[in-house]
């Protein structure tokens, strides 16, 4: 005989309420959360994102990390990003020396650094890259 079960009832689950949910509509709606969250935050900032790039917004963020991390120096912030994201910059864009130069520009500008971890999901960026989107902000 077989069964028909949801493997997802089997899951542990927490309850949420859906009033307690907001639906960000833009890119900039999302950065400016973010970055009111960033100036909010008290015990720790974990982002987890294919990249943080080398322009206004990849600069804005980085920033407000950084100096919310000066403000509290017992703030506990790691980033992850792809590896090979980090690399380089956008394809088909100006010469740039890759995110990565400008993650340790930063942390060499502030006195208090913040890890940014580069996790290399495949052997090569064609194959797979680190795609998750997860910010956890308190």
């Amino acid at each position: 005989m077989i069964v028909n079960r949801n493997p997802f009832e089997q899951l542990p689950s927490l309850a949420i309420n859906p009033e307690d949910f907001d639906v960000l509509y833009s890119a900039e709606t999302f950065r400016t959360r973010l970055l009111d969250a960033i100036s909010k935050a008290t015990s720790r900032i974990y982002l987890v994102a294919l990249y943080l790039e080398d322009d206004e917004a990849g600069r804005e963020i980085l920033t407000a990390l950084y100096e919310a991390k000066q403000r509290n120096p017992g703030l506990d912030i790691n980033i992850c990003v792809d590896w090979h994201r980090a690399q380089r910059g956008l394809i088909g864009a100006e010469t740039s020396e890759g995110n990565s130069a400008l993650y340790k520009a930063f942390a060499d500008q502030y006195q208090h650094a913040i890890p940014v971890y580069g996790i290399p999901v495949r052997g090569r960026e064609v194959f797979g890259v680190l795609h998750l989107k997860g910010f956890v902000v308190d």
